[in-house]
């Protein structure tokens, strides 16, 4: 399998001015008012509800924090920040046409890409900005595709020439909408992706993430209140998982997901998984039967949580 992959335009945002952390903290679960220039964290977008607005990798360079999601979301997302921008010195910019997006499945494959150093490239919960060739690189550790997978973004002037050359046949264009090529990695991975697994009708918790996107001792930020309740309940209705499926064609979204001949979830992604003779999915599943180990039934086909 390819170990990169060049996947086109995501969105993303950058927030300028002293108070950018402070404006990006506010709407977000992640504690990110000390995000300094070199960290990057997965968080959740929230609405006043608590729902799911947004999900993605923030991250700081320099003097500027930013937010690299799906593709598309700019449109919603920057009136969203927009709204809660008030007296704060605070810009934010739509740069997704500005980058190209790269998936790297770990660091040294980062590093032969970019020829850098190892040490060059960021570590879990790491950004880094590198100039190469008078261009500027930017390398996040995001776990799209795997716990040590990176996300590159290369600007539109510069060529993806050099990094086809360093590594063969081991790249393949993709697509960012499609996720030709690596879907399977990133459901492994059990990525949600924003639009598929997850929208503004979940609950940050149902994503089951809780320990690498969500801070429950930051204070307040918008739909806070809702999120802590949750917390002290204890257990949210359903949650999405990734399940093995004995199939040899993979479901279609929404294909229900049953269990003594009860609809107990639903399909959300699914792709093959041709070298162990499955299916891998991501679903989400009702409390009752979200367990590991839990066998359900897709399609006639056996399934067991993972």
């Amino acid at each position: 399998m390819p170990s990169a992959f060049q996947v086109g335009q995501g969105t993303v945002l950058c927030f300028r001015g002293k108070d950018r952390c402070r404006v990006y903290n506010n709407l977000c679960t992640q504690d990110l008012r000390k995000l300094s220039a070199g960290q990057a964290v997965e968080t959740f977008v929230t609405d006043i509800k608590g729902r799911t607005f947004g999900h993605g990798i923030a991250f700081a360079l320099d003097e500027e924090a930013y937010l690299v999601t799906v593709p598309n979301q700019a449109s919603k997302l920057i009136p969203h920040f927009d709204r809660y921008i008030i007296r704060e010195d605070a810009i934010l910019s739509d740069l997704s046409n500005d980058f190209r997006l790269w998936i790297f499945r770990d660091r040294l494959t980062a590093a032969n890409a970019c020829s850098v150093p190892l040490e060059s490239v960021p570590e879990a919960r790491n950004a880094s900005r590198l100039e190469k060739d008078k261009e500027s690189i930017v390398l996040i550790h995001a776990a799209w595709i795997g716990p040590e997978s990176v996300l590159g973004l290369i600007a539109n002037g510069a060529s993806d020439q050099p990094i086809r050359d360093r590594l063969g046949d081991g790249c393949v264009e993709s697509d960012m909408n499609e996720r030709r090529e690596w879907e399977l990695l990133r459901i492994q991975a059990a990525w949600p992706w924003y639009g598929i697994d997850l929208d503004e009708r979940n609950l940050p918790q149902e994503l089951d993430r809780n320990d690498l996107a969500i801070s429950f001792n930051k204070g307040c930020y918008l739909g806070q209140e809702t999120i802590a309740r949750l917390d002290a309940l204890g257990q949210v209705q359903k949650k999405l998982v990734r399940i093995a499926i004995e199939s040899d064609l993979a479901p279609q979204p929404q294909s229900v997901v049953q269990s003594d001949g009860k609809d107990v979830g639903t399909i959300c992604s699914s792709a093959l998984d041709v070298a162990n003779g499955r299916c891998l999915a991501l679903a989400y599943v009702k409390r009752s039967h979200f367990k590991t180990g839990q066998e359900l039934v897709v399609n006639s086909s056996r399934a067991v949580v993972l």
